[in-house]
């Protein structure tokens, strides 16, 4: 196997690691502060997601199903609905008769960017030393455009 697909960027590793240390610390405090399951905040974030497009002026929310939720996260529906219910009665998302949405689009953005810096501030936080290590290829699919 080439060199190229073994050799990590020890910063790289080093940044991933920190990252998702921050997702699970984020969604420990999601549970202990605001009461939501892991389940939970990912069924709000997945809502949000992709029911707020905003590319505009102006975020343009559109109400998504149940199924459409549940689908996008390879759960079963009825978990979904459950879950929604839940996120509707604490106030996390409204229920219409076109599906659910987020309650405020504001609030689905601060707790997508606590559980996500963005790649700046991750940037800046990265050590300046680079160095790498071997490590078996891994082979990560990008779901991020489905």
């Amino acid at each position: 196997m080439p060199e190229d697909e073994t050799a990590f960027d020890r910063r790289t590793v080093a940044e991933t690691s920190r990252r998702i240390g921050g997702l699970l610390r984020a969604t420990r405090d999601a549970r202990v502060d605001d009461g939501l399951t892991a389940e939970e905040l990912l069924i709000y974030l997945a809502i949000g997601h992709l029911g707020v497009d905003a590319g505009g002026a102006i975020p343009k929310v559109t109400p998504r199903t149940h199924l459409e939720i549940a689908q996008f996260l390879g759960i079963p529906r009825e978990t979904v609905r459950r879950k929604v219910g839940r996120l509707g009665d604490r106030g996390y998302a409204q229920i219409t008769s076109a599906g659910v949405v987020v309650r405020d689009v504001a609030e689905w953005a601060r707790c997508a960017a606590a559980l996500f810096p963005s790649v700046e501030e991750a940037g800046a936080r990265a050590s300046t030393r680079r160095e790498t290590v071997e490590t078996p290829a891994l082979q990560i699919r990008d779901t991020s455009a489905n």
